[in-house]
């Protein structure tokens, strides 16, 4: 079959709408997708860096869950910090509380009974657990209740008493007492410890028990510590990587944050043996024994608050480092759409235009056809 032959004015419509369809088709894509350069056929270098823009947003949108899970982690262990902290002040009270109380026990040393130093010399104490020496110089011919006197005189932390004729001595630490010769002073080798008031010695206890109640809620609190399986005051480390090649990254060390981390342990109680005697002091039995564990919740202190800080400023880090992510996230992104994005606005614009033209074209062509109607009239 021969090729039909169309006027030049026809032919030429045709082009024109064949364009205006072409346009209009890019048009729509456009609008439809919201880019301008949706292949590689559209403009390759735009493409292809928008590409790699895209891609790596994409990785750095990975991370940046991974980075929200890391603070979650961080401030789980700050917020079991702040619970640990609160106890231990709770049992830095109990502790005080316990010195307050009336005192449960006394250590009392009895001497034998005398009428007078048989020489001049000195009776030496050594007072608490440090062992620190102390003296007393008695003479010939001092009564008991002289060298009572003299004993209480000295402000050596000891306090004495004449009962029956006997030297009774007694104080808030232990001590021992050495008859460094001659004095005709008869003394124990070794303190008996008595109890001096049951009620008093059993609110004591009551105190210890409290005190070692709480230093088992510190070790829950540690191991409940935990977010996403990773707890940081159970001695789990945490790697917290910033960018997509890994080069970026914190490595934040667990410790080990129970009761025995933070220096604190159990204290002991006072051994009962026969009738009121107590056989071995309790760590609360003295203002010697509370003042260590005082010291000891001291030190806790100053560690938890140190920890705090470490964590804290590596929290500070760690949430930097997620805002300066979203925000660079948000420059790929926008550097994308850049390259490929449409102009909503001008491509409706374009798309009214191409519609009018479009009808335009149809009505050109229409009246372009007319010529060869009148043609067939003729032959008619």
């Amino acid at each position: 079959m021969a090729d039909i032959t169309l006027n030049s004015a026809v032919r030429s419509n045709l082009r024109t709408m064949q364009s205006t369809t072409d346009l209009l088709n890019r048009t729509e894509e456009r609008l439809s997708t919201g880019k301008k350069v949706n292949s590689a056929f559209d403009n390759p270098g735009s493409f292809f860096t928008a590409q790699a823009l895209d891609r790596r947003s994409s990785d750095l949108s990975s991370l940046l869950d991974s980075v929200s899970n890391s603070v979650k982690t961080l401030e789980a262990a700050d917020n079991g910090i702040k619970a640990i902290t609160d106890v231990v002040e709770g049992l830095k009270a109990t502790a005080r509380s316990a010195a307050q109380s009336p005192k449960g026990t006394a250590y009392v040393a009895a001497a034998a009974t005398f009428t007078s130093p048989t020489a001049d010399d000195n009776i030496e104490f050594t007072v608490g657990p440090d062992a620190t020496a102390k003296t007393v110089a008695v003479k010939t011919g001092d009564t008991v209740a002289e060298v009572a006197k003299k004993i209480n005189d000295a402000a050596i932390g000891i306090s004495a008493t004449v009962e029956d004729g006997k030297l009774k001595l007694q104080s808030d630490d232990e001590f021992a007492v050495t008859d460094a010769g001659g004095t005709g002073l008869a003394v124990a080798a070794t303190d008996d410890l008595t109890i001096i008031d049951q009620a008093a010695y059993d609110k004591r206890q009551g105190y210890l028990k409290d005190f070692n109640d709480a230093l088992a809620q510190i070790d829950s609190l540690a191991k409940d510590a935990s977010f996403n399986g990773v707890n940081l005051l159970q001695a789990d480390d945490l790697e917290i990587v910033f960018n997509e090649d890994g080069t970026s990254k914190l490595d934040v060390k667990g410790v080990n944050g129970d009761s025995g981390g933070i220096g604190l342990s159990s204290i002991t109680e006072s051994v009962q043996g026969a009738g009121t005697a107590v056989t071995t002091a309790g760590a609360f039995d003295t203002k010697t024994g509370i003042d260590g564990v005082l010291d000891q919740i001291d030190d806790a202190f100053a560690y938890l608050e140190a920890l705090s800080s470490k964590f804290g400023s590596q929290l500070q880090i760690v949430q930097t480092r997620q805002t300066f992510t979203k925000d660079m996230i948000g420059t790929l992104d926008d550097g994308s759409l850049a390259l490929i994005g449409a102009d909503t606005n001008e491509e409706a614009a374009n798309l009214a235009t191409l519609q009018t033209r479009q009808s335009l074209i149809v009505s050109s062509l229409s009246i372009s056809t007319q010529q060869e109607s009148n043609v067939l009239q003729l032959l008619r």
